[in-house]
């Protein structure tokens, strides 16, 4: 085996490398190593508040492949084995993972893949080898499976909204996250799902979608969701977009008694100022999410494999490893596209 391969470098704010770099090393005991053939570009890539402290790092941690090496002890896996990957999981005997806060373990945090999923290849340590690596089911293309990891996400914002059967809601952000959301909304109990944006180009696919849609720019937005809610206001209202206006007006969209979930982060410093005694008077839950667990990547997999969701309507643009600047870039415009994925041969 080669002592490179390609790799997609985040070198800083909007330089995109594919360079050759070192190969992981052979499977210690109980990991494997893993060919990546498609990895989707994630939010978070293209953050440059978020990534730029990293820098120069490997990007990714959306990756689907073929287990090509086995590490001593593994017994689940073998060589030839089609998976999909999650980068980090929890040891689920922690006081947090008792509480069913697996994202915030500390097993959670410190695990990952090495050096990451836009690489041709990647080593999986063996905490995640034991509790997170799903096999892709037969017919299922690589690109669908990688889209486990970013739906399992979404799976776990609306656990966290708690949307009850009838309930209406709302979705700020029309991009990958918001429309896998209100694809999703129906099958936790939400009766009408709206989602929001001012790009005509989302408005209009989510309508061709069958959802229905909000323009935030239109001057009467809250008269319209109110009608709509027929006086009543959204349950939940979920945040896809991470700026202070989208978040007021998010936060006066929501009912009384209503859940407004934080999705998108905000920068670290970012300080928001809420109206207190309406969270209190109203009892407006306001909650954030965090990434994904074991148990929302194995039930996004069973809704992938039950063709609950069609994947076909999210992957909108597919690039080689060599392209992954373009990507990138495709992605940070936040444009026309929903899933990039970068396919590897």
């Amino acid at each position: 085996m080669a002592s490179t391969m390609k790799a997609a470098i985040y070198a800083g704010a909007g330089d995109i490398r594919i360079e050759d770099y070192p190969m992981p090393d052979s499977p210690g005991m109980g990991e494997l190593l893993v060919r990546v053939k498609a990895c989707g570009v994630c939010g978070s890539d293209v953050t440059d508040w978020y990534m730029t402290p990293r820098a120069p790092v490997v990007l990714g941690h959306e990756p689907a492949g073929d287990v090509v090496a086995v590490g001593e002890g593994v017994t689940q896996f073998k060589v030839g084995d089609r998976v999909a990957l999650h980068h980090h999981v929890p040891c689920m005997v922690c006081d947090f993972c008792m509480h069913g806060h697996y994202t915030q373990c500390p097993t959670f945090k410190k695990t990952r893949l090495y050096p990451a999923g836009m690489a041709e290849y990647v080593r999986i340590p063996a905490e995640i080898v034991e509790r997170d690596i799903l096999r892709i089911p037969d017919g299922m293309p690589y690109e669908v499976a990688a889209l486990v990891e970013p739906i399992a996400c979404c799976v776990r914002a609306l656990d966290r909204a708690e949307i009850q059967q009838g309930d209406t809601v709302v979705i700020v952000g029309a991009g990958f996250n918001g429309i896998v959301m209100a694809m999703l909304a129906p099958m936790w109990g939400a009766n009408k799902v709206a989602i929001l944006d001012r790009l005509p180009v989302r408005l209009e696919r989510a309508r061709s979608m069958g959802l229905k849609v909000f323009n935030v720019d239109d001057a009467d937005l809250n008269e319209q969701i109110k009608q709509w809610t027929e006086g009543v206001g959204p349950h939940a209202v979920m945040v896809t977009a991470s700026n202070e206006k989208a978040l007021n007006m998010a936060f006066d969209l929501c009912s009384p008694g209503g859940t407004l979930l934080l999705y998108a982060p905000t920068m670290p410093d970012f300080r928001w100022g809420l109206n207190t005694n309406r969270i209190l008077f109203q009892e407006i839950n306001v909650k954030g999410t965090y990434s994904a667990g074991p148990f929302d990547t194995r039930r996004t997999m069973a809704m992938l494999k039950e063709g609950l969701i069609d994947a076909n309507l999210l992957i909108t643009h597919r690039f080689s490893i060599d392209e992954a600047d373009k990507a990138w870039h495709l992605t940070k415009a936040a444009g026309d596209s929903l899933k990039v994925m970068v396919e590897f041969s």
